[in-house]
């Protein structure tokens, strides 16, 4: 599969979300932070589902990927394994996140190429994404690494540590 046919069927599984699914998957990102201290449930309920929702939004009135390139198709059926086996149950508000997060994430991941996290975005202990140049850097990249549930695999970020090295 190509960047365009990944594009073509996210679009049609984008149009299958309705704006009440969309409200249930804010509700859940909401839900899911309440816990965190207040500037980190803003970065995670706020800022991160804005992101998302613009990419959503990007991704629904897109016309074509800006050039066919081959998919990783082993990567993209990993990604949506991943993103399946996060808890949803019978959790309405959960499973539409989920079924919201299955068409954003690999189109910013594998269409779009763009971060999976916002730029700026604050992880605990204050760091956040940066970026230099045309390049991202996520403090949290090579932690999540590997772990099993975790999508920063099939981010475009490389680990902020790589920074560093280049200073």
């Amino acid at each position: 599969m190509d960047s365009t046919d990944l594009l073509n069927a996210l679009q049609k599984e984008a149009r299958k979300i309705s704006n009440e699914d969309i409200c249930l998957a804010r509700a859940a990102v909401v839900e899911s932070v309440q816990d965190l201290p207040g500037k980190y449930r803003k970065a995670y309920s706020s800022d991160y589902f804005t992101y998302l929702y613009e990419a959503f939004q990007e991704l629904r009135t897109c016309k074509t990927a800006d050039k066919a390139e081959p998919v990783d198709d082993e990567g993209h059926r990993d990604l949506l394994a991943r993103i399946s086996q996060q808890k949803g149950g019978n959790n309405p508000r959960q499973r539409a996140f989920l079924r919201f997060v299955a068409v954003v994430i690999p189109y910013l991941a594998f269409v779009a190429k763009r971060t999976i996290h916002p730029p700026g975005m604050i992880f605990p202990g204050g760091l956040m994404i940066t970026s230099q140049g045309d390049e991202y850097y996520c403090p949290v990249k090579n932690k999540q690494s590997g772990v099993e549930l975790a999508l920063c695999d099939f981010c475009k970020c490389r680990d902020s540590e790589e920074l560093e090295g280049k200073v």
